[in-house]
């Protein structure tokens, strides 16, 4: 599990097959915030954090929190993963 804001902000973007660039156009931000962001060199500002809140609510709780609530539709990249895993492999 990450600890760090700056790296549940990377996993998400890296989840989405997103570069810097089209993560940052997505969320109007600029490509050079968003790496001294994950990069830790930046905090993370509110504009950014509700941008992802909004575009990927099923990643918010996690985002902020390190932790998820599955049953609450509440999420991590890892377990999106894991479960398209599941459907392409046809494992229940």
């Amino acid at each position: 599990m990450s600890t760090y804001l700056r790296d549940r902000i990377r996993e998400i973007r890296e989840g989405l097959g997103l570069g810097r660039q089209a993560f940052a156009d997505k969320r109007g931000v600029k490509k050079a915030t968003l790496k001294y962001v994950e990069r830790g060199q930046q905090r993370a500002t509110e504009e950014l954090l509700v941008a992802i809140g909004e575009n990927w609510p099923e990643y918010a709780y996690w985002l902020l929190t390190g932790k998820t609530i599955p049953d609450a539709g509440q999420i991590s990249p890892d377990m999106e993963r894991v479960e398209l895993k599941k459907v392409a492999d046809g494992t229940p």
